[in-house]
């Protein structure tokens, strides 16, 4: 009975999701209808059917952390929800959104500039890791899922819908063409390990705040122990908090 329940639920969100993906899509192509979307940090416009991030603790942590005119780093800005509302709260903040999916940068543009936040928020359309490269990209069917390892966009029942290449920069190479962070929000589907190897002189000089989002289905243990590793040999302390790390340079 559980196998068939597990069976008939996977069914039932592959319908839904990929319903709900092809609507929004051609919402986005089409501008059809902007809503109104209250986030942890503030309100924003978006076109998104449904509302995102109202309750998401790492996006009120960020915004209560960040000060007024914080320089805030989103590495795995997707659809732009934490930059905007990020943004659109504190006029003097600035932020460097950096999505690799090519789908989803054109959606975050198009956040970006339903919410008259072009003066604020830096589009980067890029992945960031340890070296500076082109990689291959899997744009998953269910696109919060999209990234550098078929593993990442095939969890769930979700399939690779395309393949193709992205350019990859380091934190650093990114640090040297942008302000520098106050603040760094990292969410990329289990290469963080690769986005701080490539942040390493970011991290000795400048010493922003990360906020990780931390990703255990799908990667194991392997994925987090690289992290703490990390973190620790660049003198960071972690903060655990539920599905997310706050991590701050020990004194």
């Amino acid at each position: 009975m559980g196998r068939l329940s597990d069976r008939l639920t996977a069914a039932l969100r592959w319908v839904g999701y990929r319903a709900y993906f092809r609507l929004v899509r051609l919402n986005y192509e089409r501008r059809l209808l902007s809503r109104m979307n209250e986030t942890a940090a503030g309100t924003i416009r978006t076109y998104e059917l449904v509302r995102r991030h109202a309750d998401d603790p790492m996006l009120a942590a960020i915004d209560s952390f960040s000060d007024p005119d914080a320089v805030i780093y989103d590495v795995g800005a997707n659809i732009g929800i934490y930059a905007a509302a990020l943004a659109s709260v504190a006029p003097r903040r600035r932020v460097v959104a950096v999505e690799p999916a090519p789908r989803n940068a054109t959606h975050l543009r198009a956040t970006v500039a339903l919410n008259g936040l072009g003066d604020r928020v830096e589009v980067r359309r890029c992945g960031l890791g340890d070296t500076d490269e082109r990689r291959s990209f899997y744009v998953s069917t269910y696109p919060e899922l999209s990234g550098f390892d078929r593993e990442s966009a095939t969890r769930w029942e979700a399939t690779v819908a395309e393949r193709t290449t992205v350019r990859v920069r380091t934190l650093d190479g990114l640090a040297a063409t942008a302000p520098e962070p106050d603040v760094v929000k990292i969410d990329v589907e289990g290469d963080a390990p690769a986005v701080l190897a490539g942040a390493e002189e970011t991290l000795a000089t400048r010493r922003p705040a990360l906020f990780i989002e931390t990703h255990d289905e799908g990667f194991g243990d392997l994925s987090t122990a690289k992290l703490r590793a990390r973190l620790r040999d660049a003198g960071y302390r972690i903060a655990e908090r539920e599905a997310y790390w706050r991590c701050l340079p020990r004194s």
